[in-house]
Parts: structure tokens; sequence; C-alpha cells
């Protein structure tokens, strides 16, 4: 075997896609996609997440667009903040906010006492960049709900990305005067049916004879002899000269030995798990929109879609919606002690309190579980990861993929990744 490829999601699939040799790739599960397989309740397919198609790279968006048929949607997303819808990104909507909160954060931006010092932390980002009222009021809860970690510990590669909103345009949001956000991703794809496993599945059947998939494979063992890579599994012995890995690093070297400084180094990556709850019911009061995000520490999840909004094929035949409740938590936080019907039973209390959605309307409910879903910026992320790659790089195994590489890389990102990696392995050049 010339190319053995850890891991079956979308990082392994696309790598196997750009790469011109042969390839295996060694999947756990008994379905590819890993954070982006899809699944189904009631006939409805909903995913982890639930992930778009979208990319600031052109050829990218092209390539995911011609691998699969998508309706191409304007972006609804709102921001629930104290009984109210305020407009996606908060500092575009102020003017929904009642007078005090709408004040508070104007005025806080426009005399801005922290504009003019560095940035250490993601806190200090936020007010940096957005003052004090946009900070406390929803930047920083907000965060604090989705990574369960203190911004303050955490840097500033998630955040250092966002452009600091036009003067102008935050004066005009608070005088009731729409403005846009973020404009670049107004607009984005998704599969007309089958969820995001569409493109997973487009992928895996563009690699034609070039490459094997074997899947529900466990990896036992992994270490090199002879200047070649033995990967022992539970469905026999494989060898190959090049290994390349897709799958997690906590994963990756729980099967290979490794110096005790860099398993140290890998013990010290943070990350967040997390639980979807697929509630379907007869109807709503989210309006038509597709994403809502909740800063209150009150209500257990973060963001609320409703999949209705992605086209006919996710709206339920009888009528009615679908929605998708998202929350992360720590391994071996309580949140993750929870039981399953603890967890149900939460999110459709705090559906109900916070008016979205009655009990006696619902239809039926879904709880699943994801180990690997966030990873987390903390102060030493940069320090440890480079560490962990470069070890692994020296010993001759290349790494693609969020948990892989350890970056928080959407799918877009990860196969731009991916197909830098494979152009290196083909020996193209960049021109």
């Amino acid at each position: 075997m010339s190319t053995i490829i850890l891991g079956g999601g979308i990082a392994g699939l696309s790598l196997a896609y750009f790469l011109r040799r042969s390839s295996l790739i060694l999947e756990k599960q008994s379905q590819v996609g890993g954070l982006c397989r899809s699944f189904e309740l009631n006939s409805i397919a909903y995913d982890i997440g639930p992930h778009i198609i979208f990319s600031k790279n052109r050829e990218i968006l092209d390539l995911h667009t011609s691998l699969v048929e998508t309706n191409r949607i304007r972006r609804s997303n709102k921001i629930y903040h104290k009984g109210r819808f305020v407009k996606y990104p908060f500092e575009n909507g102020l003017g929904a906010l009642d007078e005090h909160d709408r004040d508070y954060c104007l005025k806080e931006f426009l005399n801005n006492p922290y504009g003019d010092y560095p940035a250490a932390n993601m806190l200090q980002f936020f007010l940096k960049t957005f003052g004090e009222g946009i900070t406390r009021l929803y930047l920083q809860p907000y965060n604090e709900k989705i990574w369960k970690y203190d911004p303050s510990f955490m840097d500033t590669q998630m955040v250092e990305r966002i452009p600091k909103p036009p003067k102008e345009d935050v004066i005009k949001s608070a005088q009731g005067v729409e403005t846009e956000g973020y404009t670049h991703q107004l607009y984005f794809h998704y599969p007309r049916e089958g969820g995001f496993q569409s493109l997973v599945n487009a992928y895996a059947r563009k690699l034609g004879p070039k490459c094997d998939i074997l899947k529900g494979v466990s990896i036992r063992r992994l270490f090199k002899q002879g200047g070649r890579w033995q990967v022992e599994t539970d469905r026999g012995h494989f060898v190959c000269e090049t290994l390349l890995n897709c799958m997690p690093l906590h994963e990756l070297f729980k099967v290979l030995e490794a110096p005790d400084e860099v398993r140290r180094a890998v013990g010290r990556l943070q990350y967040n798990s997390i639980h979807i709850v697929v509630v379907q019911a007869k109807k709503d009061n989210l309006g038509d929109n597709f994403a809502l995000y909740l800063a209150d520490p009150t209500v257990l999840f973060h963001r609320l879609s409703k999949l209705n909004f992605l086209g006919e094929s996710y709206c339920l035949p009888g009528g009615g919606s679908t929605l998708l409740a998202e929350i992360t938590f720590r391994p071996n936080s309580y949140l993750g002690s929870m039981s399953a019907d603890a967890i149900k039973d939460r999110v459709l209390d705090d559906l109900q309190r916070i008016n979205f959605v009655r009990r006696d309307d619902v239809l039926a409910v879904e709880l699943k579980t994801f180990r690997y879903a966030y990873v987390i910026y903390d102060l030493e992320h940069r320090k440890n990861t480079d560490f962990v790659l470069d070890y692994l790089k020296r010993i001759g195994i290349r790494c693609a993929g969020r948990f892989a590489e350890f970056e928080y890389l959407n799918s877009d990102g990860v196969v731009e990744r991916t197909r830098q990696l494979a152009r290196e392995l083909n020996g193209e050049s960049d021109a």
C-alpha cells in the first residue's frame, strides 16, 4: 500500500480526492463523514451543527457546488436578547435593543477607553474592538457559554480575523437603520436534500478505484519498521510508505508511541464536546430565521437552528418545524454527566419558557452526543499544537482536519488545507 489515510471525515475524503496516487482510508465509524455526518429524524436530515456550504475561496466553493445540487440561501440569523430578536451580528442590530442597552452599547463603542491597547486575549480583543457595552451584553456571555472557558484565558486566534465595524454602521444600527455585517457570509449554499452528508457522499463517489474505504475498523497500534508504517487493526495488518492522519490527535496518540513531553503537550490540548438535541414540533415562534444565538446563561443551548429554512426537503410533510439545539460541554464536566432524558427535558423546558415551542406541540425529540466538537484556543494552544505537529512531521506523519491539526477549521477551510497538502505530496508547484 502506497498511502494510508487515518479517518474518513471530509478531511480524509478530500485529501484522497486531491492526491494523484492510490490510497486506503481507514474509518472507525460505519459511515464516512466525521463531524460532517448527517442523521435523520422522521425522514428529515440533520447535521452536527448544522453546516453550510460557503467559502471565500471561489475555487473551493465552485468545487462543492459542482459536487452536489444546492439551494442558495440568504442568511437570516438573529441574536435572542432579553426577549428581542436582534440582527446578527449584534453591532448591526442595536436599534432592536431597549433604550438603555442601545445607548450603553453605542456610547461605549464611540468612547472606548480600550481602543488603543494591544489585545493579549479574547476578552481584551472584544473590549478593544467593540467597547464595553457590546462586550458585556453579548460577546462575553455568549463566548463563555459556547467555549465553557473564560475568554480572558483564550488567545486571539479565533477572533483576530473579525473586522472592526465601521463607526457609521454602528451609529446607523442604533438609529434603527439596517446595516449588514460580515457581508461575505450573507449568502450560503446547502444541499437540496440529504443534509451535509450529501457532500461527503459525493466526495466518496468521486474517489473511484484509486481509493478504497474500509469502514468499521479500529486501529490498535501504529509503528514504523524497515522504513514503512505498520498499521495494526482489528481487521488486519496494513503496511504503507506514507501515513496521513485525519483523526483527532488525542485518539492518534492512544495507538502511537511518543516521548513523554509530546504526550503531555497532547494532554494539554483543550476541546469541547457537544450535545445535539433535535426537536420536531407542530409550530414554533422563531419566525423565518435559520439560526438564533442565545447568550442567556439560564438557557441550556447556545444556538438554535430551524432546518425548514434550508429548503423543502427539510420540512415535515404534514407541517411543523424541525429545530436543532446545540449544547457544548467540557469532557467530564457536569453537562457531560447529565442523562439523555435530563438534557432533553431541560431543552424542552427552556423552549417553552422563552416562548419558542410549547411542550404540547412537540412531536419528536432526539439527542446525539459527540466527543470532539470545538477546538479551544486557550493561551497555550499555539505552543502545544505546534510542538505536537512538529514532532509528527519529523517522524513522517502529516495531519489534516480540525482535530488532526487542532485548529478551528470550517469544512471549506479543511478542504483548503487538504488541497494544499495534496499538492505538496503530488509535487505540484504553487504556480
